[in-house]
């Protein structure tokens, strides 16, 4: 049989295709579904400053965000493998590692610090195993979020004010029982209709971080703050286990401390800006209220121990053992 003579233009497909091979490991594309002014995403900067030159540019990284799809899209992607790494909010756990869900519980916790024990020592050993048979990836790390405070109309001192009222939450199945166990009456409601909804009174009032209390403008169709900071959740920076494991000991080294160093960098800055918020807010004509935080943990218990039932033993225990 006759041997094939290439053409050039395959031949040079065919390089291109060998030079692609060669390259891939070396290729790593972070997925962030957050606004490229968002703290995160400057985290994901830092982030890949720091890989590209403590590697000499053996690794070269790619930021991609929401051109690529919203936070499901890039969890489904780095699960597979089409990005090495993806940010996720509380959609990881709930998907992937639902029995240890429960660092965003409302009423729980003090502090993050307090919230971020969940995913150390066994506990967060047990959660990444989780993960990685349910996802394909594992927690490289975590990055603190502001606390999420109500806002209103009328001051909110003691769970009875919010007896009755449309509060919006996010569509978390726990939220809601939690809510609901306070007496409110919980509107799950996309963040893109809640101004709009607050504006002409299908809800009364919402909760959420300042940082997007005062991105989505809610001064405007709001006048309280009430310092309820129910819960204290994280960013979840999530690895493509396939991709972890083909790093050499020496990039996955760099890797790893590298997003230590950058999620340090972005918690700082978090908690630097989260005052200067307050202040644009009050300067807004905001006001805020210090609330009875201890009668609404005292009032969400009964939901807050039904719903720790279906948590990993060791979480529950934990989460129960904080009640007040």
């Amino acid at each position: 049989m006759k041997a094939r003579t290439l053409t050039p233009l395959a031949l040079s497909g065919l390089l291109a295709l060998g030079v692609s091979a060669q390259t891939h490991a070396e290729e790593m594309a972070i997925a962030l579904h957050v606004d490229p002014s968002h703290i995160m995403f400057k985290v994901g900067e830092r982030l890949k400053s720091s890989i590209e030159e403590q590697t000499n540019g053996d690794i070269s990284v790619t930021l991609l965000g929401t051109e690529v799809g919203g936070e499901r899209d890039h969890l489904e992607g780095a699960s597979y493998g089409e990005y090495s790494i993806a940010l996720g909010g509380s959609m990881p756990m709930t998907l992937y590692a639902p029995k240890f869900a429960a660092a965003d519980l409302p009423f729980v916790y003090d502090s993050s610090d307090q919230a971020r024990q969940v995913y150390e020592g066994e506990t967060g050993e047990a959660l990444n195993q989780s993960l990685i048979a349910n996802g394909n990836m594992r927690l490289v790390g975590l990055s603190a979020r502001n606390p999420r405070n109500l806002t209103s109309k009328q001051p909110v001192h003691t769970p009875q004010d919010v007896s009755e009222v449309r509060l919006r939450i996010p569509e978390i199945a726990p939220w809601v029982t939690i809510w609901e166990e306070i007496g409110a009456l919980p509107s799950p409601i996309a963040w893109p209709e809640v101004y709009t909804s607050l504006q002409t009174g299908v809800i009364d009032m919402q909760e959420n971080p300042v940082d997007l209390i005062q991105a989505g403008k809610l001064y405007e169709v709001q006048d309280y703050i009430n310092r309820t900071e129910h819960v204290y959740s994280f960013f979840h920076w999530l690895m493509n286990e396939d991709f972890y494991q083909e790093l050499s000991d020496e990039h996955r080294e760099i890797v790893l401390n590298a997003i230590d160093e950058a999620t340090i960098w972005g918690d700082e800055a978090v908690k630097e800006g989260q005052q200067e918020v307050y202040a644009q807010l009050e300067a807004e004509g905001m006001e805020v209220i210090e609330t009875d935080v201890d009668a609404f943990r005292t009032a969400a218990r009964p939901a807050i121990e039904e719903v720790a039932q279906s948590y990993d033993p060791a979480v529950r225990d934990y989460v129960l053992s904080l009640l007040k």
